[in-house]
């Protein structure tokens, strides 16, 4: 990425060395007490978008300068390409990796991909304003694809030399998790029989660690260096070669990798005669496993106290458990199999905590739709929370049973309104207007719908109504707008996949109910 700033005169000249980090801050230090100032380098203004610039996308090697295109690039971690599927052999194919791994993979600083293919598609289609590949999509208010797990994961399933080596048993795939790789967007699984051979390799970072500086590292590592070197390649059917764990097949484990720098240092080059200000990166990098952990124990030490830590259990099983893990699933999420913990508990006309319930709509086996016509089903949600207001002095309770859900918190959850509804117009909630029914089944988000100011949400309905143990997570939609109630919000931290949506899948509240108080008044 060239980026041209042309100097107002030639005070400013020749090398700034900014040491370690690469910000304005930094080169204001690098430049103090000689004659140059931040405004002679960038006269055209706005020096702070400049700079970040030159240190996010000039001065390190992006991860398309590898082989070349973005092509290439979303083709390979899709686990075909060239490599695959190319007419030369296998040895012109990976010459190019291969140069690059002798030639810059231990001195250069690597950016996590980003791509002008993706900059005006990201953002129109639910992906967030970033160039990002899908597969490593790192944004974290994309509502779609987006790496919240901060752990990517590559399984291959063959390789081009006689080294294979069989680490992991593929337990099963949710092709709903990965629709830009298989073009599937909802609907379809598959489950493995554990004895495909597949070798798993991944990664994981925390925000503001050394890990999260050199991650673009590592995902080289972890991918096309596997490759090029051990001819690794092909992925496991219907999901992609290498993404975000989000996105990967259910394993019972994998290898960890990790990379490292040591005497990182950035520098601001101007060219005297045009005024070119370009940038550089220098580093040297190192390579390897992570000890004694597997990617379960490295993001468990990593992330501990987060739901990540807990939440990685569910991608990697663990040794042996691939058939409990796919039994789990297929009877919570897809067959749904009635046992003593996700029995249909069908609130409606029921006393329950002390209230009567009426059902307002609900997906699988409490399946129901509101109203056709979207205002009348407004109308109706609104005169049903406006009933409690005399004879309780507040709105009534509404709460979601999901059976489906896969962490306790989530079963059941109690909405508690405290101000008043903006007035209606049908689809996205929007700073004047909201449609209620659409707010929760399909589009949750923030206008007039603020935790602590417009509603709290609870664990229970005895939690509830002695507004205790109040939840402190908030979540909201921010870009596609398909995901319902309660987004990602939890007691304490973000729980992942909860939501339900009545246009989209990919949560695990296949299998829920909302529910309304029934004032006293109205009680039979």
């Amino acid at each position: 990425m060239a980026l041209l700033i042309r100097r107002s005169d030639a005070v400013c000249s020749g090398d700034i060395n900014l040491g370690a980090t690469c910000d304005l801050a930094s080169l204001e230090a690098a430049i103090a007490g000689s004659d140059c100032t931040v405004a002679q380098l960038f006269p055209d203004g706005d020096a702070a978008t400049a700079i970040q610039e030159l240190c996010e996308y000039v001065a390190p090697t992006q991860f398309v300068e590898i082989q070349g295109t973005y092509q290439l690039d979303k083709r390979a971690m899709n686990g075909g390409g060239d490599v695959k599927d190319g007419e030369n052999t296998f040895e012109i194919d990976v010459a190019r990796l291969k140069r690059f791994v002798g030639n810059d993979m231990d001195n250069k600083l690597i950016a996590w991909p980003e791509y002008a293919q993706r900059e005006a598609y990201n953002p129109d289609n639910g992906y967030g304003d970033n160039g990002y590949m899908t597969n490593f999509n790192i944004d974290p208010d994309a509502e779609k694809g987006s790496c919240q797990m901060n752990t990517v994961m590559c399984c291959f399933i063959e390789s081009h030399n006689d080294n294979f080596v069989d680490n992991t048993d593929v337990c099963r795939h949710d092709l709903e998790n990965s629709p830009q790789t298989n073009h599937i967007k909802s609907g379809a699984w598959s489950v493995f029989s554990g004895d495909e051979p597949a070798h798993c390799t991944g990664f994981t970072w925390k925000d503001g660690d050394v890990s999260d500086t050199y991650k673009g590292n590592t995902l080289f590592y972890a991918s096309l260096y596997q490759t090029a070197e051990k001819g690794y390649m092909s992925n496991v059917p219907g999901a992609p070669m290498c993404a975000c764990v989000e996105q990967m097949p259910i394993v019972t484990k994998a290898d960890c990798v990790t990379s490292t720098g040591s005497g990182l240092s950035y520098k601001f080059s101007v060219d005297a005669a045009t005024g070119e200000v370009n940038a550089s990166a220098s580093v040297t990098m190192t390579y390897g496993d992570c000890g004694e952990n597997d990617l379960s124990a490295q993001v468990k030490s990593l992330h501990a106290g987060t739901n990540i830590a807990t939440d990685i259990d569910e991608h990697l099983v663990g040794d042996g458990n691939c058939d409990v893990s796919n039994e789990a699933y297929l009877n919570d999420v897809q067959l749904l199999i009635p046992n003593d913990t996700n029995e249909l508990q069908d609130l409606h006309g029921v006393e329950y905590e002390g209230r009567e319930w009426k059902q307002l709509f609900g997906e699988g086996i409490y399946f129901l739709l509101p109203d056709y016509d979207a205002e009348a089903a407004d109308a109706e949600m609104r005169a049903d929370l406006e009933a409690c207001m005399v004879p309780l002095g507040r709105y009534c309770m509404i709460l979601r049973k999901c059976v489906s859900c896969t962490v306790d918190s989530h079963k059941e959850i109690a909405y508690q309104r405290l101000t008043p509804f903006n007035e209606f117009q049908e689809g996205i909630s929007t700073a004047t207007t909201m449609d209620i029914p659409n707010l929760f089944m399909n589009q949750w988000r923030k206008p007039n719908n603020d935790m602590h100011e417009d509603f709290e949400l609870y664990s229970s309905v005895s939690d509830a109504l002695a507004d205790k143990n109040a939840w402190e997570r908030f979540d909201y939609n921010t870009n596609s707008n398909k995901y319902g109630f309660p987004r990602n919000s939890g007691p304490t931290n973000s729980v992942y996949n909860q939501w339900n949506s009545y246009k989209t899948g990919g949560g695990h509240a296949n299998h829920h109910g909302f529910y309304i108080e029934v004032p006293p008044t109205a009680s039979a």
